[in-house]
């Protein structure tokens, strides 16, 4: 049956950038914990997300819903008093140079759309008001963009919730595999997060190509990955803490349908890459999650 996607209400975003010194992993987890997971609980029920970024810098970038002009205040007073307290940096963390920010940049900028295809100037720390730009195309028009953004701020929940105990790798990755295997249950049976796998694993080695990952380091990634089929061990229908992001995305996936957009895959993926970017992974160990999930499926790995 189709029909008319109904209307959802619009937010209102108010966007910061909270920029660090380092771009240490470390650090932004701790922007996430410290910062960003108490401001939002303070300001009560109003919708929320944050992704990690690297334009103009390394750097959290936090969007709040429907907020007044004294709350707006209150959030961005709070949001420099906790940033500058918690943006020390510790252990190992080391500074970004001007240097090492504008070769990595460079690196990710070649394959970018728009104004991110141009290398920004490296912003001093702090926290910066900023201009929040739906990606319409990407996740399948201007219609379905509020389920999008339900979708982004129960990621950001799951991943401000787990980080604390999310201490090594091997966790985080664990826990993107379970999010991207509940992601391709929201797409259909077995066949079709096959198909999203085989999709994936191709999409993001050749992304990791293009980035100047040597093809040797990535079959070594891959193959011992695929190999390993991690996937087969867990129960796709068990979802777990991320049972609410599964049936949202069912949601989604069936209005993209309804809609005649992008196909339902497409935008799901780009859910997945953002919980791993939520998570702090990056290109390659994203591109590991499809290689563990791709080599639990028979069909899945492309030739």
């Amino acid at each position: 049956m189709t029909g008319p996607l109904p209307t959802v209400a619009a937010t209102v975003w108010s966007p910061w950038h909270l920029h660090l010194a380092s771009d240490a992993r470390t650090l932004a987890d701790r922007v996430v914990t410290d910062v960003v997971a108490p401001l939002v609980a303070a300001v009560g029920d109003r919708p929320w997300f944050f992704i990690r970024y690297w334009q103009a810098g390394p750097h959290v970038r936090l969007r709040i819903g429907d907020l007044d002009e004294s709350m707006f205040e209150f959030v961005e007073n709070t949001l420099r008093k906790r940033l500058e307290a918690v943006g020390e940096l510790t252990g190992e963390e080391r500074p970004v140079s001007e240097a090492d920010y504008r070769a990595g940049a460079a690196r990710l900028a070649a394959d970018r759309r728009g104004t991110d295809r141009e290398v920004a100037e490296l912003l001093a720390p702090g926290v910066h008001r900023a201009r929040y730009e739906p990606e319409y195309e990407r996740y399948g028009g201007e219609l379905l963009m509020p389920r999008t953004e339900r979708l982004f701020q129960l990621s950001s929940e799951l991943v401000a919730g787990m980080l604390p105990r999310l201490t090594g790798s091997g966790k985080r990755a664990a826990v993107a595999l379970r999010a991207t295997m509940s992601a391709a249950a929201a797409l259909g049976d077995t066949a079709a997060q096959a198909d999203f796998y085989a999709r994936g694993l191709a999409a993001w080695r050749d992304a990791a190509l293009d980035n100047g990952f040597p093809a040797g380091y990535l079959e070594q990634l891959c193959r011992p990955a695929a190999e390993a089929g991690a996937g087969a061990r867990v129960d796709p229908a068990a979802h777990g803490a991320f049972a609410g992001w599964h049936t949202a995305l069912l949601e989604l996936a069936r209005a993209a349908r309804r809609g005649g957009g992008p196909h339902p895959g497409r935008i799901v993926s780009s859910h997945v890459h953002m919980i791993h970017n939520r998570l702090g992974l990056g290109m390659a160990e994203e591109l590991r999650t499809y290689a563990w999930l791709a080599g639990s499926l028979p069909g899945a790995v492309p030739s």
